[in-house]
């Protein structure tokens, strides 16, 4: 009797267990939305976020994040509570090293193959299993030629010319120590992202010796600048220098001769992410020919998506900063193993502009 009391006991007791667990495995089942961090402003347009809801009853939770180390912190602190996430190529690099990331089913993804293969099989996911390409930029000069011949220097075609003393308090620049840094060495003839005692040294002078010439540091909108008259001569985004030119056809994009370098933003998701089948089901409207080509008009960003390339419009076509010559890209790198130079280039940076 007591036997059988303990197999009744314990019976119930197991089917509580796997009831808990069912409830476990299935709390999101029939969920009705997805939780995304990504860049503010319109990196993942607004109107192309609705009409996903609209189209799929599927609710997107937008987190917006100002750096893909903030992005890492929140998801290495809280990987169940996101799904996806946009990060540059760098952060995919560390975020798989150290096991955050999902391998991307392809079988839910039918419009991958819309990617196109330049931008497939880099260094941060040389197998295409991570990561899903969504838009790339570089980064280059936006000069005023009139500004700059007005102050009685030579016209700009390198990073080297920015060093002229007629330009003084007249460049603005990105504001974070890898890229300018990178600017530098390239200057120097260097790789970016140089780890070498020496030409760590040699590029820490030569930053110095640019001080006088800067006027701003500007990672949002360093094109205002330009626009108002404040700057000859700005090292900026893609994006941003292609704003700038709307707003000022006198500003002139120059593709330094040294190179430039080259990024590419991609959606990553969580390991544990809460909600994955919703997740796959908005990479796959965004790899949509029609929305992709869609997203990149009003982003202002070169799209990786080849299949989309025949619904843009002729004026994304038609300009050199978007629709980039195969001369240009032919000379563009990626910055490699941020992580292993981040702290030194940070301790000089910010030496450098408290000069």
């Amino acid at each position: 009797m007591i036997n059988k009391k303990i197999k009744v006991v314990l019976g119930l007791a197991l089917m509580m267990v796997l009831g808990f667990a069912l409830v476990g495995c299935g709390k999101n089942e029939g969920s009705k939305e997805i939780n995304l961090m990504s860049w503010g402003g319109d990196f993942i347009p607004r109107e192309v976020i609705d009409q996903f809801t609209e189209e799929t009853g599927i609710k997107v939770n937008y987190k917006e994040v100002t750096s893909n180390e903030d992005t890492q912190s929140l998801l290495e602190a809280n990987p169940d509570q996101y799904d996806l996430a946009v990060v540059t190529d760098y952060m995919v690099e560390i975020l798989r090293l150290n096991g955050m990331l999902e391998v991307l089913d392809k079988d839910k993804l039918s419009n991958f193959s819309n990617i196109n293969p330049v931008y497939q099989g880099n260094y941060y996911d040389a197998n295409n299993e991570y990561a899903m390409p969504y838009a790339v930029s570089t980064a280059f000069l936006l000069v005023n030629p009139e500004g700059v011949e007005a102050l009685g220097a030579d016209p700009i075609t390198s990073y080297a010319d920015l060093w002229q003393e007629e330009l003084k308090d007249n460049v603005v620049v990105i504001d974070w120590s890898v890229e300018i840094m990178g600017l530098v060495m390239k200057t120097l003839g260097y790789n970016y992202n140089e780890t070498d005692p020496v030409k760590v040294a040699e590029a820490k002078e030569k930053l110095f010796e640019l001080s006088d010439n800067i006027m701003r540091f500007e990672t949002n909108t360093p094109e205002d600048s330009l626009v108002n008259g404040e700057a000859v001569a700005g090292f900026m985004y893609s994006n941003q220098a292609v704003n700038g030119n709307a707003q000022d056809d006198k500003l002139q994009p120059v593709f330094p001769t040294e190179g430039t370098p080259i990024y590419i933003d991609a959606f990553v998701m969580s390991k544990e992410a809460p909600n994955k089948d919703n997740a796959y089901k908005f990479l796959n409207f965004l790899l949509q020919p029609e929305i992709a080509a869609r997203i990149a008009d009003i982003t202002d960003f070169i799209t990786p998506n080849k299949a989309a390339e025949e619904h843009l419009t002729e004026d994304f076509k038609n300009n050199p900063m978007l629709n980039v010559s195969d001369e240009v890209m032919d000379n563009t790198s990626f910055y490699i193993d941020v992580a292993a130079v981040l702290e030194e280039y940070e301790h000089i940076y910010s030496e450098f502009k408290m000069q």
